[in-house]
């Protein structure tokens, strides 16, 4: 579907209070096989159009991958959330500040912080396991 939809929230730049959005729900697949599909839908619909590539990226996020990398930097379980916030903030504050942050607030060193801001602009999931060192993590690999 593509509703038409309001945001309840001041007006930013390139977020105006009215707006269509598309929504396709998957109903009762539990598995990241459902994620998948509805990526290559979206892939698809954008090749149909003539939008390649070079055009659009897809960006994808996952909390469980995230938590692998965040406890192979040896953060706390209990420290997961605070971490997620921080990296929450990167298009904001920026990867310098983010790697501030980290070291500040939760005590990786600059290594470990380095690592992570870099795993989270990784372009393919390859590059992202490789800088984040978690190729081998039963998440990684279920993506």
């Amino acid at each position: 579907s593509i509703p038409q939809c309001w945001r309840f929230e001041t007006t930013q730049r390139g977020r105006k209070r009215e707006h269509y959005q598309w929504n396709m729900d998957i109903v009762g697949v539990p598995s990241i096989y459902a994620e998948a599909e509805l990526l290559s839908a979206i892939c698809a619909f954008f090749e149909s159009i003539g939008i390649t590539s070079n055009d659009v990226g897809l960006k994808v996020n996952s909390r469980k991958v995230l938590g692998a990398v965040i406890k192979a930097a040896g953060v706390p379980d209990d420290r997961f959330a605070e971490t997620c916030v921080i990296i929450d903030k990167q298009d904001k504050i920026g990867a310098e500040e983010v790697k501030k942050e980290m070291r500040e607030k939760i005590g990786l060193s600059e290594e470990v912080a380095q690592r992570i801001v870099a795993a989270t602009g990784a372009r393919t999931l390859e590059e992202f396991a490789t800088l984040a060192g978690v190729g081998e993590s039963p998440e990684v690999i279920e993506m």
